[in-house]
């Protein structure tokens, strides 16, 4: 909401301007974007991490999957839409899980090096097809990791009280004001835009990131992306030799 007062960030006088002291977009008050999108994206990687372990022959297969339903259960039950920012509890069950989805990818990939190299029961098309499955899984793992982290997450981004975003999207920038409306904040999709990039291009593309754990998080889905292309190339070409 436009008239919500901002917090200490916004008004810092250590936080630097733009020339004629105009406020960035991220230190704009805003209605807070609802989770209830997040959380069906959410269900659908769980769905999918759960199809790729099956196939992969993760053992127990019910583990990760269970682990997260129960956190995914948990934070819709302490979601209050109305509610001007995030309670603690939402805060830690959220990041936990996207703690557990993403520490499910890479286990997902060690199965999956494991597979294309020592073997599966896998047939080799079937192997090819769970490793695409994981690359776009994984994307949106991440757009779900990057939705959550910057700015603190959706909540505390519609607030207004972070000086500085941990990612910087085109629309955000000075020299393309004009551009976006003075108050555009990214929503769901604007990250799942930034997942899809990275993954394809193992580095930042339109949008970078500022901070050291904005960096570490791109930095962790690019290596991911990578490991998992590579798996893909060797399997096709193996495929390929008969």
């Amino acid at each position: 909401m436009a008239d919500r007062p901002q917090r200490d960030g916004p008004n810092d006088p250590r936080v630097s301007r733009p020339a004629g002291g105009a406020v960035p977009s991220w230190q704009r008050a805003t209605e807070p974007e609802s989770r209830w999108p997040a959380f069906a994206a959410v269900v659908i990687i769980i769905a999918g991490q759960t199809w790729v372990a099956t196939s992969l022959s993760l053992r127990p297969v019910w583990l990760y999957p269970t682990v997260a339903g129960i956190l995914l259960l948990a934070s819709v039950a302490v979601y209050i839409p109305s509610r001007p920012e995030p309670g603690r509890a939402l805060r830690v069950l959220s990041l936990g899980l996207v703690a557990v989805l993403v520490i499910a990818n890479m286990v997902s990939l060690v199965l999956l090096v494991r597979g294309v190299f020592i073997g599966s029961q896998l047939s080799p098309p079937g192997l090819l097809f769970a490793g695409a499955a994981l690359w776009v899984v994984n994307v949106a793992v991440f757009a779900l990791a990057y939705w959550e982290l910057d700015g603190g997450g959706p909540e505390a981004r519609a607030d207004g009280c972070q000086a500085y975003p941990d990612l910087v999207f085109p629309q955000q920038q000075q020299d393309q004001q004009g551009l976006a409306a003075a108050d555009w904040k990214p929503t769901f999709p604007d990250y799942l835009f930034v997942s899809l990039t990275s993954a394809i291009a193992f580095s930042p593309t339109d949008t970078m990131p500022y901070t050291k754990r904005a960096k570490l998080v791109m930095g962790t889905e690019s290596l991911l992306s990578f490991g998992i292309a590579a798996m893909l190339v060797a399997r096709a070409i193996n495929i390929a030799h008969g």
